[in-house]
């Protein structure tokens, strides 16, 4: 039954739920293993949590919507 954790700073539902449905069928078309037993996991940390190339996911943000 193979587990598949996602950490990542904050996500909608939609996204969520897209990448569910997503990693699922990949994960059954590459193995076979029926979907049922196919876990996917969400490990939501906090956008002054999570940095990329330096800078918070916060930060990132605060930027790009000044750039708007």
């Amino acid at each position: 039954m193979p587990s598949i954790k996602i950490t990542t700073a904050s996500l909608n539902e939609e996204a969520k739920t897209d990448l569910v449905k997503s990693i699922t069928a990949s994960v059954h078309s590459a193995t076979q293993i029926p979907v049922e037993y196919i876990h996917v996991i969400f490990d939501i940390v906090g956008d002054d949590n999570y940095a990329v190339g330096g800078q918070t996911v916060r930060e990132i943000k605060m930027l790009s919507t000044k750039k708007q």
